[in-house]
């Protein structure tokens, strides 16, 4: 299973606020089924980067505690016309990826 990202982002002032939507279940594995009696097995994502014109700026960790399909927004120093990327990998090796040219 892949991570689907949508990605926005626009610029002003020199500074561009990019928003990413990520649809994963951030399943923590500590949720129980009921009819089993046994928990979801641990799925969420763990690393998420942005680049900006291939140079990274940001790399975040995270864990099971953060919500299913989560939002993120971040501001970088950036230009009409700039690519960024955003990659997104999980602890089961799922990984995602969207680009934007920012307007």
């Amino acid at each position: 299973m892949s991570i689907k990202i949508r990605v926005r982002g626009k610029v002003r002032g020199g500074v561009a606020e990019i928003k990413a939507l990520m649809k994963h279940p951030m399943e923590s594995g500590r949720r129980m089924n009921k009819k089993t009696g046994k928990p979801y097995p641990a799925k969420y994502i763990d690393v998420v980067e942005v680049l900006l014109n291939g140079t990274k700026v940001i790399e975040g960790e995270w864990s099971g505690a953060v919500s299913a399909n989560p939002y993120m927004a971040v501001k970088v120093k950036a230009n009409k016309g700039d690519e960024v990327v955003i990659k997104a990998h999980d602890n089961t090796g799922a990984t995602g990826e969207a680009k934007l040219k920012l307007k």
